[in-house]
């Protein structure tokens, strides 16, 4: 107990040392790069340690919050030399933090592989109220006596800048590595090639209405890439559109006089509304596809067993290639007196007995074998490229396990055995695996007929035709 309090408290410690390290690199970054008119515009800082007090509740607590506006002051007061306008302007910062840290604090309580629409929409007026309170703490703590349409002005820049980057970065934040699987193919490749072709369209055509022109090739990659490469291309974009448009190459404006700021303050509001627009698509495809895997799962999986259904056996095969020739070899079996198991101990000692079976073949059969519930307390097992010996080797090492094992019930625990019929088919030239399966079933079927009308627990193996004796079955 007290060496995982003690780990506990490191792990703080750490971040909190962490948060103060970040939050002065990126305001020596940020500030730096503010040397240059043209990216003066920026600043990442906030929505970045916003993005992490969401994304990893843990790290959003009030000691972070001092580390971090202490780490703000520092660099102000190392490469500025500012005391006091230093504190207040780096509040409109910390204002900006804490309102959508908690703004979406009750979205991300519970930790979720995935992003959701809900979650997205929020996005939006969260940010946009955090916006307007540090704008208007910022504008005003920056004024240094200006006249009240200058303050206005500066009031606007601040809100704008903060609320476009915002929405710009923080979806980036949120969904950097939630999505696992992905594979490029030709659409997805096109979709990302076709972004800068855009660009140049816009800049050819110019005017406010051209910050428009990439949103639909963003929308099309938000349909075919995961969501965080999505993310990231329409970061880059909103990014260089705000700086085409300060650089006139969208449009033909000067940035220097009232009017024209006000312009940009307008794009930068425009690109901020445009941008969530494909994050909010690629957050609704990706839940889509969540629901029908899940779906796909719920379908094709037998709920008590967990184990594969009939039509999943069938949906699993689909995806294997049949080559003529192939040996596939087929386990059928079910439990012997199962009835009387409903019978004496109930329906629920029943699905206790059906449930541990799963198990048991999961864990022990699933590398050699795609394991199916076909029905009631019928089972199929299908290997893959294995002769009639493998088969009945691997049957009766399964026979004899279930015999036994103890199936634990209730108030009591209980042995049961199996009784089983094996198969061995070629593929044939054009042969499907729903009809090669048929066929292994129908002659699977009847050897389980024999080891019933045997005695039960045995196992009736591919070349048993013939012959009365089990235990002479096996050829020579």
């Amino acid at each position: 107990m007290e060496r995982k309090s003690f780990l506990n408290n490191f792990r703080q410690v750490a971040d909190t040392i962490a948060l103060f390290l970040l939050t002065f690199i990126l305001c020596y970054m940020s500030g730096h790069l503010r040397l240059p008119l043209l990216l003066s515009i920026f600043w990442i800082v906030n929505p970045v340690i916003a993005g992490i007090f969401v994304r990893y509740p843990s790290t959003h607590r009030p000691i972070n919050y001092v580390a971090c506006g202490l780490a703000m002051f520092l660099n102000d007061y190392l490469y500025s030399g500012w005391w006091s306008a230093a504190i207040l302007v780096n509040l409109a910062n910390i204002i900006f933090i804490a309102v959508v840290a908690l703004g979406l604090e009750r979205l991300w309580t519970t930790q979720r592989e995935q992003l959701t629409p809900n979650q997205v929409l929020l996005l939006f007026p969260v940010c946009l109220v955090a916006a307007l309170l540090a704008g208007t703490w910022g504008g005003i703590a920056s004024a240094n006596q200006k006249t009240s349409t200058e303050i206005l002005l500066n009031i606007a820049l601040w809100a704008s800048e903060q609320f476009s980057t915002g929405l710009m970065v923080l979806p980036l934040i949120l969904s950097f590595k939630r999505s696992q699987h992905f594979v490029w193919q030709r659409t997805s490749i096109l979709a990302v090639l076709s972004v800068p072709m855009l660009f140049l369209g816009a800049a050819l055509v110019g005017g406010p209405g051209s910050i428009a022109f990439p949103l639909p090739v963003l929308i099309w990659c938000a349909l075919v890439l995961p969501v965080f490469v999505s993310t990231l291309i329409t970061f880059l974009v909103g990014i260089l559109e705000i700086m085409m448009v300060y650089e006139n190459l969208i449009g033909e404006h000067r940035v220097d006089t009232p009017p024209e700021i006000m312009t940009l303050v307008s794009i930068r509001l425009g690109v901020a509304a445009m941008v969530l627009t494909p994050f909010m698509v690629s957050v609704t495809i990706d839940a889509i596809k969540s629901l029908n895997r899940r779906l796909e799962i719920r379908a094709n999986t037998d709920f008590l067993t967990q184990l594969l259904s009939r039509a999943g056996l069938f949906e699993k095969l689909a995806e294997i290639p049949l080559q003529p020739g192939r040996s596939i070899g087929m386990i059928l079996f079910d439990i012997d007196y199962f009835k009387a198991i409903n019978d004496n101990f109930g329906h629920q000692a029943g699905d206790d007995v059906l449930s541990e079976l799963g198990y048991i073949l999961r864990r022990d059969c699933k590398e050699q074998f795609y394991v199916a519930r076909f029905g009631g307390e019928e089972f199929a097992l299908i290997g893959l490229d294995i002769d009639a010996e493998q088969l009945y080797v691997q049957a009766e090492a399964l026979r004899q396990r279930i015999a036994r094992h103890d199936f634990a019930l209730t108030d009591r625990s209980l042995s049961i055995t199996i009784s089983l019929g094996l198969a061995v088919g070629v593929a044939e030239k054009g042969e499907q695996w729903s009809k090669l399966v048929t066929r292994l079933v129908s002659q699977a079927d009847a050897r389980l007929y024999r080891s019933k009308a045997g005695g039960r627990n045995l196992t009736t193996p591919d070349w048993s035709e013939g012959s009365q004796d089990i235990s002479d079955q096996k050829p020579t």
